[in-house]
């Protein structure tokens, strides 16, 4: 029973610790935030969040790994309410669209900004955006199921269907425009690249 009020102890501390590192790294960017001010924020002993986090990249990849997770639950939340295969694809585009308007000040960072570096960050680690790209696959094989597409393999669709939005907001990033009007035409764009 220690053992395991100990580990729900840890694990309160930590989402507790994310939500403020959220909010942190959201205000400054990577490149700015210090884990001695973080733990000044948390009311916490550097060793403290050190004990939590291994360092500032672990914390960065467990940010990530939390905003997915909160982002995949909004997807499923909001796509249960409709049965429709391309429904569910425009609400996954305009999720992600939202997700990283609402985080520009991170994105812009010039070293969390990079997209090698979360790349880099994650190749010892399992890929926490592999929920939504499963997610994802679901529903092209559910599409599948009404198009003839060029590609029968729902995972790859996944992964170029994410690589696809990317684009938008590579080219978003660059030279700004409304990312979130996007979503409106960003799947028929797909779609007609990928269907016979």
């Amino acid at each position: 029973m220690k053992k395991i009020m100990q580990k729900k102890v840890k694990e309160l501390k930590r989402s507790l610790i994310l939500s403020e590192a959220a909010e942190y790294f959201e205000e400054v960017g990577f490149e700015a935030v210090t884990m001695a001010e973080l733990a000044r924020k948390c009311g916490i002993s550097v060793g403290a969040l050190y004990k939590l986090f291994e360092s500032k990249d672990a914390l960065f990849y467990a940010y990530v790994e939390h905003q997915i997770n909160q982002l995949y639950e909004e997807i499923v939340q909001r796509c249960k309410h409709t049965k429709s295969p391309e429904e569910k694809l425009r609400i996954v585009a305009e999720l992600k669209f939202e997700a990283f308007c609402s985080k520009s000040k991170l994105i812009f960072d010039p070293i969390a900004g990079d997209p090698l570096f979360f790349t880099k960050l994650s190749l010892s680690k399992k890929n926490p955006a592999q929920i939504i790209y499963d997610y994802t696959a679901q529903l092209f094989e559910e599409l599948k199921k009404k198009r003839s597409l060029k590609i029968t393999d729902s995972m790859l669709l996944s992964y170029l269907f994410h690589n696809f939005l990317l684009g938008f907001i590579e080219h978003w990033l660059h030279l700004g425009g409304d990312l979130k009007q996007r979503n409106k035409t960003t799947l028929e764009m797909f779609l007609r690249g990928v269907e016979v």
